[in-house]
């Protein structure tokens, strides 16, 4: 038996010495019989007592025996030899257990007091050259029987406690200045859930840490942008690829704000991949610029295209009326030369009409550019009077007569006598053009005039029976060089009602048309007749 004994402690030897954790075998025979003594003197709750009795911790340290330690805590604890580290810490194990240690040896004493086997934890040590050093301590017992010897395992964990507090020390500066930043940040996990939201994503959003964290941060998306935003950002994380998206984001105050969120990957130091850093920045005044500059550009190209499209229709209509007109005079002109007297007598009535109309078109087409300077610049004035408006639409019928016997194209009146204070010129103008426009676009057909009063305003209507208006035209035929129908089949510089809306208006009234496709179009001009609102109106064009 001695020879199997002996066999056995050699072997025992040999692996407590070769192990590469520290290994110390304790002897706690005398902490013990201490805690019996506390248990007997009727102590039941030794907690509440080591608070009251601070020092019997450290006291009681002094009476375990340390029977054995194996080469790795001599090299641990920084000694020559074994005999140095059990001759130190026999003579008081304070030269190693530092007073931080008190929480440590306070656990193992509960651990004996309740009767456990197992302690596991982490503490500090003291090493015989003065080194700081902390350590994860296992602490077991064989067995209930023989509770007198405790096995302590040691591994020191000062790198890697120290890379801890380092990573938890950046992650604190990271939130910190997160948290104060101008801009949304965050970090997500490798699966793609966001594990952080600084505090300028909550106070932006309203969100809390439980709405915002995982993929709750997209219930902040706009709807109509959420699918896509998630989509893009997963394939992204699937390709470990940097992203940018642009999306609605909503405000705690329920409004939608434009913003883009950018991320790059981020990689530990063996290049596996860690997750996201991303921001979020609110960019909905720069869309605004963005957008308007664009409406702008668009505005611009728009009103050349205007022009130029302007430009070779007023250049076609001003040359219409002088092409016959300098043909007649041409004519006359030869036949002056060759005195043919009875013959340019002759024709020369017809002549003079069609040089009389064409000088006519030719003014009012120059009168609609002068006029649209006018409006254009803020000069156009008002000279008020007397106006019998029905008296007014009788003449300017009256000048129409010859068009409308040519046209075939009958002029039909009822009219009322309505006397208001108004610009004859402008008055006479708007109605010209009013009547032109019916006995072009409802030629074949009667025109019909009306004109009559309210208890407050004067109203003249104008319909006529012809082409009518298309419903997506009526809203723009009040603009400048804008009409309804092409300009080759019925000409027109398009301001013609443009400039017939700056008088109403200008004189205080309004001007609308009602219009069904192929059944024709009715305008109806109303008019103030009280001289109060029309003299304010005359204040505002001025």
């Amino acid at each position: 038996m001695g020879g199997a004994e002996t066999a056995g402690d050699a072997r025992y030897q040999e692996l407590f010495n070769g192990a590469d954790v520290s290994l110390w075998e304790e002897d706690f025979t005398a902490v013990s019989a201490a805690l019996d003594s506390l248990r007997a003197s009727g102590v039941q709750d030794l907690r509440a007592w080591l608070a009251a009795h601070p020092g019997f911790v450290m006291e009681a340290a002094e009476w375990v025996k340390v029977v054995d330690v194996n080469e790795a805590t001599v090299r641990l604890l920084d000694a020559r030899t074994r005999d140095e580290v059990l001759r130190t810490l026999s003579l008081s194990r304070s030269h190693v257990f530092v007073p931080e240690a008190s929480k440590a040896l306070t656990a193992e004493l509960l651990l004996f007091w309740e009767g456990g086997t197992r302690l596991e934890l982490e503490t500090e040590l003291q090493t015989l050259g003065g080194r700081r050093i902390e350590v994860m301590l296992t602490l077991t017992r064989p067995s209930r029987e023989r509770s007198d010897r405790v096995f302590v395992t040691m591994r020191e964990v000062t790198a890697q406690k120290a890379s801890q507090r380092a990573r938890q020390e950046s992650e604190a500066r990271f939130r910190n200045m997160a948290d104060h930043a101008p801009v949304m940040l965050w970090v997500t996990d490798v699966t793609g859930r966001c594990i952080y939201l600084s505090r300028t994503w909550y106070e932006f959003t309203g969100q809390t840490e439980a709405e915002g964290l995982g993929f709750g941060w997209l219930k902040a998306v706009h709807p109509d942008d959420s699918e896509r935003s998630g989509t893009m950002f997963l394939d992204a994380n699937t390709r470990r690829s940097p992203f940018r998206l642009d999306y609605r984001l909503r405000r705690k105050d329920g409004q939608y704000r434009w913003a883009i969120d950018s991320a790059s990957p981020r990689f530990g130091l063996d290049g596996e991949f860690l997750g996201y850093i991303g921001s979020v920045i609110d960019i909905s005044e720069r869309k605004q610029v963005e957008q308007e500059r664009e409406r702008l550009l668009t505005t611009m190209d728009e009103a050349i295209r205007l022009r130029d499209e302007f430009l070779t229709v007023a250049s076609h209509e001003l040359k219409t009326p002088l092409t016959p007109l300098s043909l007649k005079l041409q004519t006359l002109a030869r036949a002056t030369r060759e005195r043919r007297g009875p013959e340019l007598l002759e024709r020369l009535p017809a002549d003079l009409e069609v040089m009389q109309r064409q000088v006519k078109r030719l003014s009012t087409l120059v009168g609609e550019l002068l006029d649209v300077t006018l409006i254009s610049s803020g000069h156009l004035r008002l000279e008020l009077e007397p106006v019998d408006l029905g008296a007014l639409v009788q003449e300017v019928a009256a000048r129409f007569e010859g068009e409308s016997q040519r046209t075939g194209t009958p002029i039909q009146a009822e009219l009322d006598e309505v006397v208001g204070q108004w610009d004859r010129g402008r008055l006479e103008q708007a109605v010209s053009n009013l009547l032109s426009n019916a006995l072009k676009y409802g030629v074949g057909h009667p025109v019909h005039l009306q004109v009559g009063r309210t208890a407050e305003h004067a109203w003249l209507s104008v319909r006529d029976e012809g082409i009518g208006i298309p419903p997506e035209a009526v809203g723009r035929i009040f603009e400048k060089f804008e009409r309804a129908v092409s300009e080759r089949h019925y000409g027109g510089l398009g301001l013609g009602l443009y400039v017939t809306r700056q008088n109403v208006q200008a004189m205080g009234g309004t001007i609308d048309v009602r219009s069904t496709l192929g059944q024709g179009a009715t305008f109806t001009v109303r008019l103030p007749c009280q001289m109060t609102s029309v003299n304010a109106a005359r204040e505002k064009a001025s």
